[in-house]
């Protein structure tokens, strides 16, 4: 008789143990969400130059993104409710798809506009549906690594447009790439619709008027500090208007102000992605080793070093460094600050607390860049470092502030 080698068994079982398949979709799917922001950046030049439009027209872009995200994360919970964790983070992949193509396709700015609203209500269901799921089910480290994996793909995305350039190919590809991305995510979640399902919200615990809900072991929780939820918001805003105007502006700062290669800033400006993805991976990897406290007041004060010194920049090496530190400091604030919901929001609240933080995410993402558009648009290149040093600087002193008061509904 012939024994069969255990050996691929065993190495299937060892590492469904280790990651359980809803995680690796859950990372999946946040790498296809940071294709589209990580690309926008880079491609902007030449979708503007493609359709004629004004350089400030990112900013309307970026809001009717964040328009769609807000109409959609602030329900997302209540919706997930009512049809089932699986099923609508599967259909909002579908509609990222849809939205993709319309934006592959856009012949003008109304059509621009009207796929990135698509695309923003689709982020706004999958990212805090995501964000529910993992910090339901696993530690703080899976939640650095699943927004490391937006790290991964906000890296690969300024990368896929500046090659495509390079080859002299249209920017209008890269989004059919990004479609098919998502399209495979959402088939995923049907696959292992069951253990997505397991965290489905209920009724009761997702309608965000609830004043007393029930704690994890049945006891009664307080009513939410209105203190509380407001410095975790303007928390989220102030981390990703950080995050993005850095991003997103860096590809235009670096060719218009620094006179810098067009390949050369697109590799930069993967770099400051790049920074950010392999910090949360140290991050993750250190586990409970150093305080999340600490580690949140080091990251904004990083940032507001990052910032200077591309303010600063005597040369562009100093320059290029202030970005790359920026990214690296900025790593651990979002996934800690999203890992922590639980223990000061409480499990029962948790679906909707984190649906509002990641609508005001979705707002610091797109108000403060489109602010920085219209400095730009009237007061040129040179205003940008000043509004990102003073932005940086009211997140590192609000987050000494959110240490204190929701260390104590901890």
């Amino acid at each position: 008789m012939v024994m069969m080698s255990p050996g691929p068994v065993t190495w299937r079982s060892a590492l469904r143990s280790r990651l359980p398949p809803s995680l690796a979709v859950a990372f999946a799917c946040f790498v296809g969400l940071a294709l589209y922001d990580g690309a926008l950046g880079t491609a902007w030049p030449s979708i503007r130059r493609s359709l004629a439009l004004p350089i400030g027209d990112l900013g309307l872009v970026q809001l009717a993104g964040a328009a769609g995200f807000l109409c959609s994360s602030a329900i997302s919970g209540r919706v997930s409710a009512r049809v089932g964790r699986a099923a609508g983070l599967a259909g909002a992949g579908a509609l990222a798809a849809c939205g993709l193509a319309a934006y592959a396709a856009s012949p003008d700015v109304g059509v621009l506009v009207l796929a990135a609203a698509v695309i923003g209500v689709a982020a706004g269901h999958l990212e805090p549906g995501l964000q529910s799921h993992v910090a339901l089910t696993a530690s703080a480290r899976a939640m650095n690594l699943l927004h490391a994996c937006y790290g991964i793909g906000a890296t690969i995305g300024p990368l896929l447009i500046t090659g495509l350039l390079v080859l002299g190919w249209s920017w209008r590809l890269a989004y059919v790439v990004i479609l098919g991305v998502d399209l495979v995510v959402a088939l995923a979640v049907l696959r292992y619709r069951a253990d997505f399902d397991a965290t489905t919200p209920s009724r009761e615990s997702a309608r965000a008027d609830r004043s007393r809900p029930p704690g994890p072991a049945g006891e009664v929780m307080a009513p939410l500090s209105r203190l509380a939820v407001a410095t975790a918001l303007l928390l989220f805003f102030l981390y990703c208007g950080v995050e993005m105007s850095t991003g997103l502006w860096a590809f235009t700062f670096f060719t218009v102000a620094r006179h810098l290669a067009l390949g050369l800033a697109g590799l930069l400006v993967a770099g400051y992605w790049a920074s950010l993805t392999l910090a949360r991976l140290v991050t993750a990897a250190i586990g409970a080793r150093i305080s999340s406290g600490l580690l949140l007041a080091l990251s904004a004060g990083g940032a507001v070093a990052g910032e200077v010194l591309m303010l600063w920049e005597p040369a562009t090496a100093i320059g290029v460094a202030g970005l790359l530190i920026t990214g690296a400091s900025l790593a651990p604030a979002f996934p800690l600050m999203m890992s922590r919901t639980a223990s000061w929001a409480g499990t029962a609240r948790v679906s909707s607390v984190i649906g509002w933080q990641s609508a005001a995410a979705c707002i610091g993402v797109a108000v403060p860049s489109a602010l920085a558009g219209l400095l730009i648009e009237d007061f040129g290149l040179g205003a940008l470092m000043p509004y990102l040093c003073a932005l940086s600087g009211l997140f590192f002193l609000l987050q000494l502030a959110a240490l204190r008061i929701l260390g104590q509904r901890a």
